[in-house]
């Protein structure tokens, strides 16, 4: 089990992959989303894909660049990782243009998304439930870590 939750002082967002199984061509893994007590946690059992995309999907996350937009996902549906940069030029409607200052504690915002259409009608879609979080490069790599570890030792 790993757990990667929010940069907070009280951290109420979390995510939570367990690794059912895995053999010499698959990883089978369940995930929770948990956003506090206000909303209710999101499940998804026996999500499936290639063991080569799981672990090179762990391994980009672990090499995120925050200058960079990213799309973290494996050849099969199910689960989807996107990254959107702290930093850079953004568009806010009424506003216009906008650069945020950059902070000296350098912090990753990962929204994870849920194949809903995968998990209901049996077709990827890349639409379904996601939480974001805000976390710190330390944690990242904590995470995947150790969901490496354990596909590697299962």
């Amino acid at each position: 089990m790993a757990i990667l939750k929010d940069y907070t002082e009280q951290p109420t967002c979390e995510v939570e992959v367990n690794i059912e199984s895995v053999n010499d061509m698959s990883v089978k893994f369940n995930i929770c989303f948990r956003s506090g007590h206000s909303f209710p946690a999101v499940h998804s059992k026996s999500i499936r894909c290639l063991k080569e995309d799981f672990l090179e999907m762990l391994s980009d996350l672990k090499r995120l660049n925050n200058t960079y937009l990213s799309m973290l996902e494996h050849k099969d549906p199910g689960l989807c990782i996107y990254h959107i940069p702290q930093f850079g030029t953004y568009y806010y409607p009424n506003y216009g243009l906008l650069v945020p200052e950059k902070e000296r504690d350098l912090r990753y915002r990962l929204i994870f998304v849920l194949d809903a259409g995968e998990l209901n009608h049996r077709m990827a879609t890349e639409c379904g439930p996601a939480l974001c979080l805000i976390v710190r490069m330390e944690q990242i790599n904590e995470f995947a870590n150790s969901l490496i570890a354990q596909v590697n030792t299962v």
